[in-house]
């Protein structure tokens, strides 16, 4: 018996270790880890959870276990798995659980760090600091050095592809190295989500508690995805609250800054701003082309055929795509891949036959409605959210620069203005721009980014 239940037992490791593959880290945490294998009998696998709340497993992951089979050429062998409650003590279904003697107090399961969902490529080293990230880098990295002693919480926000999930990542990374026995979640609001509906739904929100109130360092992303979700804000609260009182730290990222998130709890905002907020910029010329660099040296790394990008390619690029950092490198990409089918150097040239519909879009004549896109994509809007009349602040003040802009940009006349913008009467043009140019000159962040959507449009 005792020389089969190796084999045995690796029969279902095996499943678990492809499943592992293509579940998200913390669900296969919660619900597979605990799993042990029983026997292997007449084509039925049985396995053991040590918790009831658990032995919804099969159902669960039922694709994912019938992929795994598959793959693994195990059709023959595993016909069916059943799911049982295990029988033994908790103690004894802990990993690499030590003997007790029979009065000793039960072993507790011991926590580990868990890089499973920190991306490998996303470290301080990898980061390019510039001008308009510089704060926010400076802050991330006293973080990573004293977690819940420095800056906590610790607020990023900026908009699509500034660098705020390279730095998360970054601070999990740089914590690990550092050799302190820490437990690290890096989740995105929508994933937080999924599963606390998840617990919800199985009566399990127990476990789901235990597991994100008991971490070091929680670092989650995109928290603008749980306005309007009262029950999700509810339980992020107390988690939150939770941690912070026990000094652990706590790292949020955002596409606004926590007074424009109108759609939180006021509770949960005004905690936001306990710590440290750090804005992320858009870059300017030199980061980008460093950026490019630093990408491109990161893919040939990675894949030494992969053709080499020039400095002098790289500003062009820069210069020519200005709004988004992923779609800057995006283009390297195509440019990249372009040269290496058809066999040609990667030459400006090449850059401009490679890339010609993006660039011409790049380049088209500036009007109301490109300035209006380019701002609502600043603040992570629509153009039909500057032209309705909602008058919430996440939306006035980024109507407000547009209208500032339009008439700086082209000194179009208050009436059009005032049409485009949903019809408002010209006065309220007239105020909107006193007042951003009032606030430009006494606000950094604000002049900043005046000045990069200036030179994006120009």
């Amino acid at each position: 018996m005792s020389s089969r239940l190796p084999n045995l037992q690796s029969t279902w490791d095996e499943i678990l270790s492809e499943i592992r593959k293509s579940v998200n880290p913390h669900r296969f945490n919660t619900w597979l880890r605990p799993t042990r294998q029983e026997k292997l009998e007449s084509g039925t696998l049985v396995i053991s959870v040590p918790d009831p709340e658990l032995q919804q497993v099969g159902e669960k992951f039922r694709p994912q276990i019938e992929q795994a089979i598959r793959r693994l050429h195990l059709d023959g062998t595993v016909a069916r798995v059943e799911v049982v409650l295990t029988s033994r003590p908790a103690a004894e279904s802990v990993e690499a659980a030590p003997a007790a003697a029979p009065t000793a107090a039960p072993v507790q399961k011991k926590l580990e760090f868990d890089t499973g969902s920190l991306k490998p490529e996303y470290t301080f080293a990898t980061f390019v600091v510039g001008g308009s990230n510089q704060f926010a880098h400076a802050a991330a990295r006293a973080v990573a050095e004293k977690p819940g002693r420095t800056y906590n919480p610790l607020f990023l926000y900026g908009g699509v592809g500034m660098g705020k999930t390279h730095l998360m990542h970054a601070i999990g990374h740089q914590t690990k190295a550092l050799g302190r026995p820490l437990r690290i979640e890096y989740v995105t609001a929508e994933d937080f989500t999924n599963e606390m509906i998840s617990h919800l739904r199985h009566d399990s929100m127990i476990a789901f508690r235990d597991r994100y109130r008991s971490v070091d360092v929680l670092l989650i992303d995109d928290i603008q995805f749980i306005a309007n979700k009262e029950r999700i804000q509810e339980e992020f609260f107390h988690t939150f609250n939770a941690l912070h009182g026990a000094g652990k730290q706590v790292v949020i990222s955002s596409d606004r800054p926590p007074r424009e998130l109108s759609q939180l709890e006021e509770r949960m905002r005004s905690r936001f701003e306990w710590g440290l907020t750090a804005d992320l910029q858009p870059p300017d010329l030199e980061t980008r082309t460093a950026i490019l660099m630093e990408k491109s040296q990161l893919e040939r790394t990675k894949h030494p055929h992969t053709l080499e990008l020039s400095p002098a390619v790289a500003e062009f690029l820069a210069s020519k795509i200005k709004s988004n950092v992923r779609e800057l490198e995006g283009a390297m990409i195509r440019l990249l891949a372009y040269c290496a089918l058809k066999g040609l150097p990667v030459t400006i040239a090449t850059a401009e036959e490679a890339l010609k519909n993006l660039l011409n879009q790049q380049q088209r004549k500036l009007d109301i409605e490109i300035i209006a896109k380019a701002v609502a994509e600043s603040f992570n809007l629509r153009v039909a959210d500057l032209k309705t009349r909602n008058n919430s602040q996440h939306i006035v003040f980024p109507r407000q620069v547009a209208m500032y802009l339009t008439r700086q940009l082209l000194d179009a006349s208050l009436p059009e203005i005032a049409r485009f913008f949903g019809g408002k009467h010209h006065s309220t043009v007239i105020h909107s721009i006193r007042k951003i140019e009032q606030e430009r000159r006494v606000n950094q962040a604000l002049a900043r980014t005046l000045a990069h959507l200036s030179e994006q449009l120009r």
